[in-house]
């Protein structure tokens, strides 16, 4: 009996504990997938986005293996008829024109192709036109199967004076998922386009063309500003007010501790209204009284000064100073040492850990912020990174890989001063109290 007891003991230990992993995994797959999802979007294209490929083929660069890095393709040059090209009217007048098989060109299109059942041959026409070097001509390749057009893009050719100047060839997919064509030879009856594939450019494609359509440089600087003066407003202020709570005697310290511990039950919306009325009075004084226009409003004033006050960051550090034995101050008491003297030389050297975890929590919040720097500013002179996603995602609309790699980029920062802040972090919450 007792060994069939310690028997099936063991397998509800084991069974319970095979439940309790279950559980967590479940949860870290749930946590990690929206991430996750973004991750591998941004490296998408949008045709793959639309088709709902699961696995980016960018990230194995598959359509570029087996391929040598640069390659000429000889194209011959046939004249075709004035005013139109591949049965369409052009923009520019047409001189002649060549044709590429689809798969020197864009092999991911071709193998799209093949699994419709499309036979071949696929082609791809390309213009030569008699465009002057001051002026960009917008022009389109035709992906076609005998007569039939079925795909096309949109380019832009520019050709330099009497054609001697190399000029590139290049649509949105393209750019992504074929080579980059650069007319190298112009002969009267054929020229020869030198195909460059670059591999790493296009795994990052979308990160790129986010960056400089977003003008996320702008956003990211002001960002980098703002969480500079933020951070170090809350960790001055933090830090006085908490060693004030935790070493100093006066009267209704701990009614004035719980009243202001009250203020994070307070949701940010409810404080929303009266801060912005605050600001605009504010706003208002400085430009009645000293003359000052916009010292407030559209400033980074309005945007970092009224968050200086963090109440967790001031119960944080407080309950780390209140660990400090007492012998310590009695000793620097001893030697002459003052409260603010006591704080800079004794204090804050053994406090790192908790300092470090009021910097990288009010380095996400900074940095996160979004409803009250969209409310405060109105333009981009000091708007942050957030309120530029969130303007980009509006002007990508359809565009979702695109959103995905811009969001990417608003959270690289913070994720890498995780990274490097990781073991203080987690050291300093633990040091504080607020572990049990």
């Amino acid at each position: 009996m007792r060994k069939a007891d310690s028997t099936r003991i063991r397998l509800r230990f084991r069974l319970t504990r095979a439940f309790i992993y279950f559980v967590l995994i479940l949860g870290a797959v749930i946590a990690v997938f929206p991430f996750l999802w973004m991750v591998l979007t941004s490296l998408k294209t949008y045709g793959e986005y639309a088709l709902r490929d699961p696995w980016p083929k960018a990230l194995t660069l598959l359509p570029y293996r087996n391929l040598p890095p640069t390659e000429d393709v000889v194209v011959d040059l046939y004249p075709i008829e004035e005013g139109t090209w591949g049965g369409a009217p052009r923009s520019a007048q047409p001189l002649m024109e060549g044709r590429i098989p689809i798969e020197q060109v864009s092999a991911p299109v071709a193998e799209q192709l093949a699994r419709r059942g499309e036979a071949p041959p696929l082609e791809v026409f390309i213009l030569v036109a008699d465009v002057d070097s001051e002026v960009e001509g917008y022009d389109t390749f035709y992906f076609t199967v005998g007569s039939r057009v079925i795909q096309q893009e949109t380019v832009r050719a520019r050709l330099g004076e009497g054609w001697k100047a190399p000029y590139y060839i290049n649509a949105p997919d393209m750019e992504r998922w074929g080579p980059q064509l650069i007319v190298v030879d112009n002969d009267p009856n054929h020229f020869v386009v030198r195909k460059t594939w670059r591999p790493t450019v296009m795994l990052i494609f979308n990160y790129i063309k986010s960056w400089y359509e977003a003008d996320f440089a702008r956003y990211t600087w002001n960002s980098v500003r703002l969480t500079f003066i933020s951070v170090t407003g809350v960790v001055v202020f933090s830090t006085l007010a908490a060693y004030a709570f935790a070493r100093m005697q006066f009267p209704g310290r701990n009614a004035i501790f719980t009243a202001f511990l009250a203020t994070l039950m307070l949701p940010e919306v409810v404080t929303l209204i009266p801060n912005y009325a605050i600001v605009i009075q504010l706003d208002r004084f400085f430009e009645r009284v000293l003359h000052i226009e916009n010292a407030w409003l559209n400033n980074w004033t309005a945007l970092t000064i009224p968050f200086m006050a963090s109440t967790f960051s001031i119960f944080l550090l407080r309950q780390f100073f209140a660990q400090i034995p007492d012998e310590l101050y009695d000793a620097a008491l001893i030697d002459g040492c003052g409260h603010l003297r006591f704080l800079l030389q004794v204090v804050l050297p053994l406090s790192k850990a908790p300092l470090m975890s009021v910097i990288v929590l009010n380095g996400i919040w900074s940095w996160n912020a979004f409803l009250w720097p969209l409310i405060v500013t109105s333009d981009e002179t000091w708007r942050p990174i957030t309120v530029g996603l969130s303007k980009f995602t509006m002007e990508a609309a359809a565009e979702v890989h695109l959103m995905m790699a811009g969001a990417a980029i608003t959270i690289i920062p913070i994720l890498i001063l995780y990274f490097f802040t990781q073991k203080q972090f987690t050291e300093g919450i633990a040091t504080t109290g607020l572990k049990g």
